[in-house]
């Protein structure tokens, strides 16, 4: 289980008026124990990294992403991650998920572990990568082989257009920016069913609303805080939280364009910036539309009777695709690690996975919480 959501509010203090700042946010849920290191790739990288059923290429742009690093040296599959133009690409699960077995003439052969890196290693927008996606085929083995995984993608640029690219029946189905009026530029995106499913389906929730007249500091007995968000469900099921994540990400959306009054302010203290504000709203919404903390969702079976370990959430990213910049924490350490690609040297030419650098993420490195006992 996974969910994806983009935020986009008005840039403070920096940026001209009225330019807004694009952050997207994502969480990984899987049953067991995935590790998982952050790994950076230079631009002249050539794919595929390790001989397979990719047409070769080599990068244009330098990239950070997140990978197994048990499976790196055999089978290198970066499932997140974010690129020196601002464009993110990510993975998130989609049963039901069927590859071509091969490409059809005259298009190109992309194997589905390799699809996220030669997204973020080739393209600048998501224009761009919907318009070379018309000649690609998106090849993987069949549903009983061993190195079978069903996925579909999620691509966001530095404008905040975003593309969903599912393979159904052997087909490469792409859902660009203008698909539905501009409906994927929410970027949500959650699992089964398929994208176009999801989206029918939130027309029962149109009339939720997240603007509302009661606040908890009226005295009267008017209407209730959250009134219009009455019927909005609540479970952790894949069409349940694709309704979360685009009902909850609205307000946003809704507030001064200008900037003006939107940052939450103290007297005292002061207001925190739009980054400091949308990346820790990000990466708190993700956790309440996914709302699977270790222990929380169980499974029983023939074999094991007694209750188990289920899914829960690994970790959540926030990607800032104005500046460039991949925030992400762990289930057990919520302190926010920060990468800024402007500060990485993406030179150096190709090297072998077992050379790639990395920092750790599952779980997070450092200390998981700050002393201030001292401080009194």
């Amino acid at each position: 289980m996974c969910t994806n959501f983009l935020l986009s509010v008005p840039n403070v203090p920096s940026g001209s008026p009225g330019a807004l700042q694009h952050i997207t946010a994502r969480c990984m849920e899987l049953t067991g124990t995935l590790a998982t290191r952050l790994y950076r790739v230079p631009a002249q990288q050539k794919f595929p990294i390790f001989r397979d059923h990719s047409q070769p290429w080599t990068g244009q742009y330098g990239f950070v992403a997140l990978a197994d690093p048990e499976t790196m040296p055999e089978f290198t599959t970066f499932i997140d991650g974010i690129n020196q133009a601002g464009l993110s690409c990510a993975a998130l699960w989609l049963p039901g998920t069927q590859y071509a077995t091969k490409a059809d003439s005259g298009e190109q052969p992309v194997a589905f572990h390799d699809f996220v890196a030669w997204v973020m290693s080739q393209f600048d927008s998501v224009p761009t990568l919907v318009s070379a996606l018309a000649n690609v085929r998106i090849v993987g083995p069949q549903p009983d082989a061993p190195t079978y995984l069903p996925v579909h993608f999620i691509a966001t640029d530095s404008q905040g257009l975003s593309a969903v690219i599912e393979c159904i029946g052997g087909q490469t189905i792409v859902y660009g920016p203008d698909y539905r009026n501009g409906a994927t530029n929410d970027a949500v995106l959650t699992n089964a069913p398929t994208y176009d499913w999801h989206r029918s389906n939130l027309e029962i929730y149109e009339k939720l609303s997240v603007v509302g007249s009661g606040t908890s500091r009226k005295a009267d007995s008017g209407p209730p805080v959250g009134a219009g968000t009455v019927g909005l469900p609540g479970d952790i099921t894949s069409p349940s939280r694709f309704i979360k994540a685009w009902f909850l990400r609205k307000g946003l959306g809704l507030l001064p364009r200008d900037g003006k009054g939107w940052l939450p302010t103290a007297k005292l203290d002061g207001a925190t910036d739009s980054t400091q504000t949308v990346v820790n709203v990000a990466l708190q919404l993700v956790q309440i539309v996914q709302a699977t903390p270790y222990g929380t969702a169980l499974v029983s079976s023939d074999k094991h009777p007694l209750p188990q370990q289920g899914d829960w959430t690994m970790w959540q990213v926030a990607r800032d695709h104005t500046n460039a910049v991949y925030y992400f924490n762990s289930a057990f350490n919520a302190t926010v690690q920060r990468v800024d690609l402007s500060q990485l040297d993406f030179g150096g030419g190709s090297v072998s996975a077992g050379k790639l650098a990395s920092v750790q993420v599952m779980p997070a490195p450092g200390p998981w919480y700050n002393d201030l006992s001292a401080q009194f």
